[in-house]
């Protein structure tokens, strides 16, 4: 059992890094997992605990997203509900593939990995230059952005939101695509850590379930309030500050 100021802190940063992640389409991950294991929690805990709760905040933010109007998942057969579906299949593959291979890698070369390609992202997207649309890309971009959750817990919502942005995906449904597509993909990573390792710790686990509940519908009413063009250049100069922060990590530990 963990102490109760503790889990306490644990819940609040859960809410705050999910309203990051459900107005954005990224942040949960890639705040929380240096976060927790700089608090002390080890990092078998802490990926499968952050999986865990980033399924229950993405399919939360999806729901608002839908009901606010940033994403239409109504129609299952095309536009974003036929996009989801797609993200989270070759996903599922993604996360599950790295879970496996997850601790074999190097911690410093899955950074610099995934550093790199969130500032190539980010740099594309501020330019304002967009690739033409295909589903090849948008299945390779959904592969390769549960591969990196898979691994470390983060890394998903910077490739997958910026991939979207830089194919000519509207922003705003690029981020309710991800929460929602998050929900089965984060699970399928937990289900293959849990086989791994068994379950973490329950307290901790409900901690960060909590706080990540609680937070889609402010971070899905950010989205709604945010111009496109305005949010577009936010995820741009956010997925830049990720990737230099990877880098520098690496460079200065």
């Amino acid at each position: 059992m963990y102490d109760l100021w503790m889990l306490l802190l644990v819940a609040v940063l859960a809410f705050v890094y999910e309203i990051c992640d459900s107005a954005l389409g990224q942040g949960y991950g890639t705040l929380g997992t240096p976060t927790f294991l700089l608090l002390g929690f080890s990092s078998k805990a802490v990926v499968p605990t952050i999986l865990a709760s980033q399924a229950m905040g993405g399919l939360t933010a999806a729901f608002f997203h839908n009901r606010l109007g940033n994403a239409d998942f109504r129609n299952y057969k095309t536009g974003d509900a036929k996009k989801v579906y797609i993200i989270a299949l070759t996903g599922i593959v993604g996360v599950v593939t790295a879970s496996f291979v997850g601790f074999k890698v190097s911690k410093d070369v899955l950074t610099v990995y995934i550093g790199l390609i969130v500032l190539i992202m980010g740099l594309l997207i501020l330019s304002g230059r967009t690739m033409r649309f295909s589903w090849r890309k948008f299945c390779c971009i959904g592969a390769i952005s549960a591969f990196n959750k898979g691994l470390s817990g983060g890394g998903y919502g910077p490739v997958v939101v910026s991939g979207q942005v830089a194919i000519g995906i509207n922003s705003k449904s690029a981020i309710g695509i991800t929460d929602l597509a998050e929900a089965p993909i984060c699970t399928s990573g937990f289900l293959v850590w849990c086989f791994l390792q068994g379950l973490p710790q329950l307290d901790f686990l409900l901690a960060m379930c909590i706080g990540a509940v609680l937070a889609p519908p402010f971070g899905a009413w950010m989205t709604y309030r945010i111009p496109t063009q305005e949010l577009k250049k936010t995820v741009g100069i956010v997925i830049v500050i990720l990737g230099v922060l990877c880098l520098l990590k690496v460079l200065n530990p």
